[in-house]
């Protein structure tokens, strides 16, 4: 009856998945990564930094549910490719799980002492923990869009160094730039007063940068990036995901521009969602197919 589920279907079927629930993650997420990077210039007072702390502080705890999911659903699914991470990315997954337990600490601790110097300590440790995710998980999936040199048996044969380049940087800054965006646009919904002036007026100058930023890096990808456009080539119909992307970034910029509540933060949560599955979904299973798809039976 279930024939059809061969190990390659149920392989595309939980990679299906796994792209969803990592495209979630950094839609639920993004907005308080992005209040973390914002806070500490643009709170100018305690009652600011509260303000901000508030908006966030229901949330995102219950955010990084889905972090855990995806991180067990690789396991999970694909326990190759979590412990071939867990190898050749040691150094950056360690330099992830300190951003999120230093994140976790400074935005839970963060109204509970008045001593300015602890306030200080901990908007900075906000900053700096959401600075470490967000760069982190964005140079690590451009790697991942870009492909990695993955030998037979899930060898990798590039080095640590090689993680790191022009294109890789780009991605990594794009992705903090979104959350940063995300960020701004959630605190002007979420708050009051000059604060919420203040976010909404650099979410305008954000989404402008973003839509240019990304257009750079899609351009990239398409002209720089060799096997990047395999699967497009095969399957035409997929190149609406990056058209979405794009236009999910022009309207966030419209949005933004006339104040239109959480319109923008709506866009911009599909420019996530359509930008990780034009990356993931379409292009990195190529790429990774020798982790993804390699068994041992």
């Amino acid at each position: 009856m279930f024939d059809f589920l061969a190990h390659d279907m149920l392989a595309v079927i939980w990679f299906f998945l796994w792209c969803v629930i990592w495209g979630v993650y950094f839609i639920v997420d993004s907005f308080s990564l992005g209040a973390g990077l914002l806070a500490p210039f643009i709170a100018t007072d305690k009652v600011q930094r509260i303000q901000i702390q508030r908006s966030v502080g229901p949330f995102w705890g219950g955010n990084e549910v889905w972090l855990i999911l995806a991180a067990g659903g690789t396991f999970a699914a694909f326990p190759l490719v979590f412990s071939k991470m867990f190898t050749f990315l040691y150094l950056p997954m360690m330099l992830l799980l300190i951003g999120l337990v230093t994140r976790g600490i400074s935005v839970e601790y963060l109204h509970k002492d008045d001593n300015p110097q602890i306030q200080k300590v901990l908007i900075w440790g906000w900053f700096v923990g959401s600075l470490l995710i967000s760069l982190v998980l964005g140079v690590a999936f451009t790697n991942f869009f870009k492909g990695l040199e993955i030998a037979a048996g899930g060898v990798y044969n590039g080095t640590l160094l090689g993680l790191v380049g022009p294109y890789v940087l780009i991605g990594g800054v794009l992705f903090a730039l979104m959350s940063v965006t995300s960020g701004a646009l959630w605190i002007n919904v979420k708050t009051e007063g000059a604060i919420a002036v203040k976010a909404g007026d650099l979410a305008k100058k954000s989404t402008l940068i973003v839509l240019v930023l990304a257009l750079i890096y899609l351009a990239y990808s398409f002209g720089g990036i060799e096997g990047f456009t395999t699967n497009y080539s095969a399957t035409p119909a997929l190149y609406l995901l990056p058209v979405l992307s794009v236009v999910s970034a022009v309207l966030a910029v419209f949005f933004a521009k006339r104040k239109r509540g959480s319109w923008p933060f709506a866009a911009i949560s599909l420019r996530f969602f359509s930008f990780f599955k034009a990356g993931l979904q379409v292009s990195i299973l190529t790429c990774l197919s020798p982790l993804f798809l390699w068994n041992t039976e």
